[in-house]
């Protein structure tokens, strides 16, 4: 449980009411004994989302979403299991013990630099506001058309041109020098003494999703190189991690469903401030595996728009291999040359930038363009050069249609025989293969049994005094549906040992799994409706019997034909006489 101690994660849990913890993200409305709301993980018009109380889950019958409080704190924000609980704990009180004193040390230097890095940002920004302060900061900051209420958003500030201004502020309130020199915002010299990293500069500050402050960037006012500086990698701040950004706009990448990546700082504040604000900046950096990563976690679709000149270009196309290895759907937007994302929007407005943006190419398009300025198509050195390039690419892309869709393009562009390509591409195609798996629609009869499975389970996870005729009269392997089994072996078991266990517990039990988190929330709310539950219960039990039954009734057949076939008298005589015992049950 990533160190966290199982009884913390419990008493998170038991203090944490879910109505009120959906209800900061969402608007519920009462419906009878549970809320419901539209659902925020997809579009929909009509409410389908529901929360229990009673039951501490949430389900929608929409998507299919569901779990308890943890899951949906980790789906909405996007975070990891032990995040979760840290955020949840906080807000409900727990105190989380830190393990080993190695843990203790990691987790003190750890909150001694976000704290650094709070005052720094504070010191920072105060002289970037401060009349008292520079004045060239501020007029460098309304050149760039950057407004008051994103200065303010984004916590932009000023690093003084003094050799120790930042030193001195954290010294007056505390700071030690190992302190100051392991956050990075500060170095020492050759004498052993002290001196700010950072000198009339305009500071950016670097945070994660949940606005910790990890770093700074920090860019010149002047025409003098380099434009721009980081912080060095830190205990906390690691440049390719990051994404510059994040916290204020994961929102809309969510919402929305696409990511733009850019480049720099003002690349991403400019469109921020005329309302495209699903953009996020790689700090100046060719896109990292971690970066890919964090996109991930709130969108499957991005957009690339780098600076339209040759290293804009490049980073682009090292971006795409990465994107597609993570399965996420690519396109890259293309700026008229000598552009960047900035001075496009103040040139041509908020429109015509989400016109370019809706115009993007597929990676496909992208970089076939690319390689069509750098190769001659009609000759047949040309025609392999582009080949072997766009080939490994291709050959990343693991839907099978997909693939063979850009091979037939290929092929068809450069006039060459899609047997041909497939050949090249085997010696470069990665290890993983493709398993397309077509969904049937269930049988009826397969449909009615599922909905027995489902009702049992629910009525089970429901009120515990449904789980003793169950267990009394089936077993766990006669549950059909794979994680009802699983549902059912944990129901069973805890009350053999005369556990309760409640469908919120339950749902931790499976280390968070999705599919099993969200297939307990559909059981349950399958049983909402239900006019005669008791009824119910038996039906669905007695249906599960006869379905047993008759699947025996098939086996035995199947047992009985080969015993003839092998001419094995004495067997055919026992199997028939136990089909008859079998037929005798069955009532259809």
């Amino acid at each position: 449980m990533a160190g966290i101690p199982e009884h913390i994660i419990d008493q998170v849990r038991e203090r944490t009411d879910i109505v009120e913890v959906v209800s900061k993200y969402i608007p519920l409305k009462k419906a009878g004994r549970n809320y419901k709301a539209v659902c925020p993980f997809h579009h929909e018009k009509t409410p389908s989302f529901m929360v229990s109380p009673a039951k501490q889950i949430f389900h929608c019958f929409g998507c299919g979403a569901g779990g308890n409080v943890f899951n949906f704190v980790m789906k909405y924000e996007r975070l990891e299991f032990p995040e979760t609980v840290r955020d949840l704990a906080k807000r409900a009180g727990v105190d989380i013990p830190v393990t080993s004193g190695q843990s203790a040390e990691k987790a003190s230097l750890s909150e001694t630099l976000h704290s650094i890095n709070e005052m720094a940002m504070q010191f920072y920004q105060k002289n970037l506001l401060s009349k008292a302060s520079s004045t060239a900061s501020r007029e460098y900051i309304q050149k760039r058309g950057i407004q008051p209420k994103i200065v303010e958003e984004f916590k932009i500030g000023y690093a003084p041109k003094s050799w120790s201004g930042l030193l001195e502020f954290l010294k007056d309130k505390g700071c030690k020098d190992d302190h100051l020199e392991k956050s990075g915002l500060v170095i020492k010299n050759r004498e052993g003494r002290f001196f700010d990293r950072f000198r009339d500069k305009i500071i950016f500050p670097i945070t994660d999703s949940k606005g910790k402050i990890k770093g700074f960037g920090s860019r010149v006012m002047d025409s003098s190189m380099p434009k721009y500086t980081n912080s060095p990698d830190t205990f906390i701040y690691n440049k390719g991690n990051h994404l510059y950004g994040l916290k204020q706009s994961w929102e809309d990448i969510r919402d929305k469903n696409a990511a733009v990546v850019v480049e720099g700082y003002l690349d991403l504040l400019t469109p921020f401030q005329h309302g495209i604000k699903n953009v996020v900046a790689t700090l100046g950096t060719a896109l990292t595996l971690e970066q890919v990563k964090l996109l991930k976690r709130f969108t499957d679709n991005i957009i690339i728009l780098y600076d339209a000149d040759a290293a804009g270009e490049n980073a682009a196309v090292r971006s795409l291999d990465l994107l597609i290895e993570e399965e996420l759907k690519v396109k890259v937007a293309q700026l008229p040359k000598g552009e960047d994302p900035d001075s496009y929007v103040k040139k041509h407005g908020s429109d015509l930038f989400r016109e370019l943006l809706d115009n993007a190419q597929d990676l496909f398009d992208y970089k076939i363009g690319i390689l069509l300025k750098r190769f001659d198509s009609n000759k047949l050195e040309g025609k392999a050069k582009i080949a072997s390039e766009m080939l490994p690419l291709i050959s990343k892309i693991r839907n099978a249609i997909l693939q063979s869709g850009y091979i037939k393009r290929l092929g068809d562009l450069l006039s060459i025989d899609e047997a041909d390509l497939k050949k090249e591409m085997s010696k470069v195609k990665p290890d993983y293969t493709y398993r397309y798996q077509p969904v049937s629609p269930l049988e009826p009869e397969t449909a009615k049994s599922r909905m027995a499975e489902k009702i049992l389970a629910g009525l089970m996870l429901e009120d515990d005094i449904f789980i003793g005729p169950v267990r009394g009269n089936l077993r766990c392997e006669d549950f059909q549906d794979i994680a009802i089994r699983q549902i059912v072996e944990k129901l069973f078991f805890s009350f053999d040992k005369s556990m309760k266990i409640t469908p919120s517990k339950l749902i931790d039990l499976f280390g968070r799994d999705e599919k099993i988190c969200a297939c307990i929330a559909e059981l349950i709310a399958t049983c909402d409706n239900l006019v005669d539950k008791k009824k119910s219960h038996v039906d669905c039990i007695e249906w599960i019997k006869e379905r047993k039954l008759k699947d025996e009734r098939k086996a035995l057949c199947d047992e009985i034909k080969a015993a003839q076939d092998s001419g094995d008298d004495a067997k055919v005589v026992d199997l028939v006489m136990k089909y008859s015992n079998v037929v005798k049950e069955v009532k259809v």
